[in-house]
Parts: structure tokens; sequence; C-alpha cells
């Protein structure tokens, strides 16, 4: 076949030509005497060419397939409404372009259920599943739809490092590497480059990157390495500013996602609702006493456990109708010294998370932009001013005041879809056990 003339298998449905040259490799073969089926897939879909004794020539019937061969087949259309997709190809012609070398070493499709861990060992073999690979069409929408928001409103994309000389919030969660005759870690965000960029006159910046967190947790929401979207942003009033970004972004991603990703979200028998024009905000006060009134009990200055985050995040569909909602003025002692304390309780701060179906989804808030106080409460979270100096030395020319987010797209998809495991959302999971392929 000349590749040039081969068409997406999913134009054998939509197309009124009579003729079609398809290429992609056999996901099933089915024998019965005188009647063959296989069932050939490409990245658009699933087609089946009939291949009956009587109807093909015997060189064409003869041919011998397997699961995994790739070929390439020009036939006619044909109209079977027993067919998938009430259509079928009548070849005649089959090139065999490519045979397989070996057993599957998984089960593909839905025949057989592979256990999670060996399925990520052969994750180019995992995705032959169009049910897996629905998850990350969809994840390679709502990366594209976040990247048209931000260049919407005037965002510049930008690139930071991700080995650097200190860690961005403390040692306990950092990937320490040898770098060169030097200690180095892998960045846990790109929050000070946010900032620096800020500080540089940029005003609305964005980047969408990898972030390595050193966790030991192995659960079905962390990662050691992830996603993040980060951005952020001058001149703001105050943390609410930035939820006013963060709902249009999101929002949008869902919306694009509902209109060009139908079909996938068909298949996964997911439906997308609706969510009220606002999104609520609970304070951390206000959370505490919903969490007393399901039987819970918080301290005013400790964070949401999972447990909490659920309660939450029912409290707001129930009263709002809404998956979203925004948990306001959290506590100093667990964000990072950068954060702005809130203006009349110290111990609580100008920053927030944002919960999607009862789970945390982003951290965001205002950060501190006078230096003295910033330099402050860097000692009083026990880093040693040498350790940041050079993170001080953005704000000591004049900083605006800004606030900015990260968001884990894997954890976004994850909720979107009602993945079990976050690790169905990350092409190649990175945990405590997990490094190879």
């Amino acid at each position: 076949m000349d590749f040039s003339q081969r068409n997406p298998i999913e134009k054998v449905f939509s197309t009124t030509d009579e003729k079609i040259s398809i290429a992609g490799w056999v996901q099933q073969v089915r024998n019965l005497g005188g009647l063959r089926f296989i069932q050939l897939q490409d990245r658009t879909g699933i087609v089946q060419i009939v291949l009956p004794k009587k109807k093909v020539s015997e060189e064409i019937f003869a041919l011998d397939f397997q699961e995994g061969d790739i070929i390439a087949v020009t036939g006619n259309i044909v109209t079977n409404e027993s067919a998938p997709n009430g259509k079928e190809v009548l070849p005649s012609e089959i090139e065999i372009i490519n045979k397989r070398a070996q057993e599957y070493p998984i089960s593909v499709g839905d025949k057989i259920e592979t256990n999670p861990d060996k399925r990520y060992d052969y994750r180019f073999l995992d995705l032959r599943d169009r049910k897996i690979a629905h998850i990350f069409e969809i994840e390679s929408t709502a990366a594209y739809a976040i990247q048209q928001y931000f260049r919407d409103n005037d965002f510049l994309q930008f690139f930071s490092a991700k080995i650097v000389g200190s860690a961005t919030e403390s040692g306990a969660s950092v990937f320490e590497i040898n770098y060169f005759d030097k200690k180095a870690y892998l960045a846990q965000s790109p929050q000070f480059y946010k900032q620096m960029m800020l500080m540089a006159g940029f005003e609305r910046v964005f980047e969408i990157g990898p972030v390595f967190r050193a966790e030991k947790h192995h659960t079905n929401r962390h990662l050691c390495e992830y996603t993040s979207i980060d951005f952020e942003i001058s001149y703001i009033n105050d943390q609410k500013d930035v939820m006013k970004v963060i709902q249009g972004a999101i929002g949008f991603a869902l919306d694009t996602i509902k209109t060009s990703r139908a079909d996938s979200l068909e298949v996964l028998g997911v439906q997308i609702d609706d969510q009220p024009k606002e999104w609520p905000i609970i304070t951390i006060p206000e959370c505490n006493d919903i969490l007393a009134d399901e039987g819970k009990e918080l301290d005013l200055y400790e964070d949401l456990d999972a447990e909490a985050e659920k309660i939450i995040g029912r409290h707001a569909k129930e009263k709002w109708n809404s998956d979203f909602v925004f948990v306001d003025q959290y506590p100093w002692k667990i964000r990072p010294f950068y954060t702005m304390k809130d203006d009349e309780d110290p111990r609580l701060t100008k920053s927030f998370d944002l919960l999607f179906k009862g789970q945390e989804l982003t951290t965001g808030g205002q950060r501190e932009h006078r230096v003295d106080i910033l330099a402050k409460q860097a000692v009083e979270k026990d880093f040693k001013l040498e350790e940041v100096d050079s993170y001080l030395q953005f704000f000591r020319n004049g900083a605006p005041p800004h606030g900015g987010s990260g968001t884990g797209i894997e954890r976004f998809v994850q909720k979107i879809l009602e993945l079990p495991n976050i690790r169905e959302a990350r092409l190649l999971p990175r945990d405590p056990t997990r490094l190879h392929p």
C-alpha cells in the first residue's frame, strides 16, 4: 500500500465512498469455517474486515493472521447491521506489513482483566485498549484547552528549570540528586520561578510541566512525578482574584471536553454535569462547623484529611449542586513560608484548596510580596536566611501584590472520569515502587 493513500479507520463510518484503504494492527481474529473476521484497529477506532471464502481470493482467505500483526487493507465498504457501527470492509487486497514476534504479555481489550501493575509495565500495549486510550485523549484535550484559555487571557507561557539548587518548600519531600560536585534537587514546583517572572514584569504567566515529590505514600491519589498546571498573576486584590482564573481555566477545559470528546465520554460511561455560575467558597472555620455537624471534629488550625474533604465535597453538591468548592483561609502552619497571612487571624492565610468531587485538586492563594515579612516568615518556618536569599532577591527591587496556583492534571482527569487510581491517568506512573518502563 502507498501509505499516503491510507485513510483513518473512522472514515469507514462517515464516508459515502464505496472503496477505502486502511491500515492498523489486528485486534482479534475469528475463524468460522468458510467465514473469517478480523477486527482491525488504528488510533481512530476499530472496523471489522469480513472474509467470506466465496467472495475473496484464495490468497487472501489463506493468509495467516494473529493479534498484533500490522496489516494494510483495501476493499469495499459494506453495510451490515450486525457489524460494529453497522459497516464492515470486504477486502480486495490485504498486505501483511509486519508479523507479531511474541505472544501478548497482557490481555488487550475486554477479554481477561490484567493486574494494573503488569499493564503499566506494557503501557504501549495497554493503550491499544480503546477504553484506556480514551483516558489520555481526554487528558490531552484538557491540556490543550487550558493552554488555549491562558493564551486567550494574555498569559505568557514559560519553561522553568527542573534541576534546582534548593528545595522549593521544604526538604521533607524532595528528590536529592548529584549535580557534578554539588548537591541539587528535582523541582517540587515552579513556584519561585513563576514569581521571578512576575518581578521581571510579565504580570501573567503559566507553565504546564513535570514536578517531583518524594511522596512515600502509596495511595490512589499520590504520585512521585506528575504534570502540574501552574499560573501566577500580578496586581491582585486578594486570593479571590486567583480563584476566578482557576474557575475560568477549569471550566473552559470541562466545556471543551464535553463538546470535543463526547464520544470518549460515552465510551467511558461518564457524564460531566453543569456547574453553578459561581463556584462556592467555604472558609476553614465554616468547614469546621460543617464537619462538626457530621460528627467529625477537627482543630481549627489543622489540615483537612481525606474524609473531611469528602464531607465538604458532599455538602457543596447537596447545597449548591456543585462538584467544585473552594476551601479558603487554610491554616498557616500547613502552608509554605511565602503564603500571605490572613489580616485578622495570623494563624490562617489568604490561601485555599479547590476540591473537586470531594478531593483536593488545586492549591493556591495570595503570596507575600513584602520582602521583610517574607524573611520573617521563612525564619518562622525554620529556614536559614542564606537558604532563601536567592529567592528573597526577587523582591528587593519592587514586588507587586500577586498570587497563583498549581493543579495536577492527573487528579483532574481522575475525578472527571471517576478512575479508581490516579495511576490510570498517568501514562508512565512513578511511585515508591515503580521506576520502569
